[in-house]
């Protein structure tokens, strides 16, 4: 009975070009808390038995830059390693949410005029689309998480997921966080192998007095760069900056002082026992580094352990934790991504990732 009143209601609703009520839509779903001390999200999730996840978006979500992280994360041999991030805002048109890609990789810091020409020829470009199905509990705008990043994972990944049944798919993984929220699912993919895609997204924040550094050409870094073309007598339009993290002394006037805010990474409870000394002691080494420019203990280690319970309570895909992760999926390399903000090169946040037959190759070759 109850439920075909609310199938009236929708059918009325959208006659009346109106959004069915969100008890309609969510019927059969249950919230998830992902945080320990029960922490609200950054958008709320809700899940049902079918797989399907609905994404409610919070007030002020409009034009608040975010990054989304897109891995395979197990079904080919380079699992679990990022093959790369869309940086953009959501937009609300009518009730379609759209996610815009902003305009970064031309810039102009010319005058009003070459700023004028600048913005008819270069624009944001719409990236994703989803209908809105609700408005949540919390007044922002309901979609269907599910038939955006699983049924439309083509328009993430590409060819990396052409011919993936995502008629078969299941959610393998809903979490949301404070600073982030991570989506995973499981299909099969075009080899016919059981493989997962997942998507971690979260907040750039704005407005934190961070400086970015132009990078010396004479020294190695990772960066972020943009054409300018603000400045017809330049040589080199390119301007690159340095990707760091926001480090800075807790007191400047001290030749050597401590970090306002350290670097602090947890090494993952899956690290064998008998390394867990040396990659500790090897995260450490870069502290030398930073008292070159007079900080002390810029980074420091915390060691989550299974056994005591010791920071088990931390999350590895919680994107206020820096995690040093270990697999054995037979890479024989370690990488070290990041999330950095491409307006600026800030380092958001970081994990290690270690494999077991690269330390392996490394023990034969000694």
């Amino acid at each position: 009975m109850i439920q075909t009143l609310f199938t009236a209601i929708t059918v009325l609703s959208l006659q009346l070009g109106e959004l069915p009520p969100f008890e309609q839509v969510s019927d059969g779903y249950e919230p998830v808390i992902s945080s320990i001390d029960g922490t609200p999200g950054m958008y709320s999730i809700f899940v049902n038995e079918d797989d399907n996840v609905l994404m409610e978006l919070g007030p002020g979500f409009e034009g608040q830059p975010i990054l989304i992280a897109y891995t395979i994360s197990s079904g080919i041999q380079e699992s679990g390693v990022q093959m790369g991030d869309i940086y953009g805002y959501w937009k609300r048109i009518r009730d379609t949410l759209v996610l815009v890609a902003p305009q970064l990789e031309v810039r102009t810091t010319g005058d009003s005029q070459s700023q004028s020409g600048y913005e008819r020829a270069f624009t944001d470009r719409v990236v994703l689309d989803v209908p809105i199905i609700a408005t949540g509990p919390n007044g922002g705008p309901v979609i269907n998480a599910t038939k955006l990043f699983l049924h439309q994972s083509g328009r993430i990944f590409g060819g990396a997921t052409g011919g993936a049944r995502s008629d078969l798919g299941t959610l393998a993984n809903a979490k949301s966080f404070p600073a982030n929220v991570e989506l995973a699912f499981e299909m099969p993919l075009g080899t016919g192998n059981f493989g997962s895609i997942s998507y971690s997204i979260r907040e750039v924040p704005k407005n934190t007095g961070y400086k970015p550094r132009v990078s010396d050409h004479r020294i190695g870094y990772f960066t972020t760069a943009y054409k300018d073309i603000g400045d017809a007598s330049s040589e080199d339009p390119w301007v690159r900056y340095v990707n760091r993290w926001p480090l800075e002394k807790a007191d400047p006037s001290l030749k050597l002082s401590p970090p306002k805010k350290p670097i602090v990474f947890y090494l993952e409870h899956t690290i064998p026992v008998r390394y867990r000394r040396w990659v500790r002691e090897g995260v450490l080494e870069w502290n030398k580094a930073f008292e070159k420019i007079g900080i002390v203990n810029a980074i420091e280690v915390y060691q989550q352990d299974e056994a005591t319970g010791a920071h088990m309570e931390k999350d590895p895909e919680d994107a206020r934790y820096n995690f040093v992760l270990w697999t054995n999926s037979d890479m024989g390399f370690a990488i070290g991504p990041s999330r950095v903000d491409p307006e600026t090169g800030m380092i958001l946040d970081a994990d290690i990732v270690m494999d077991e037959v690269f330390i392996n190759g490394w023990t034969r070759m000694a």
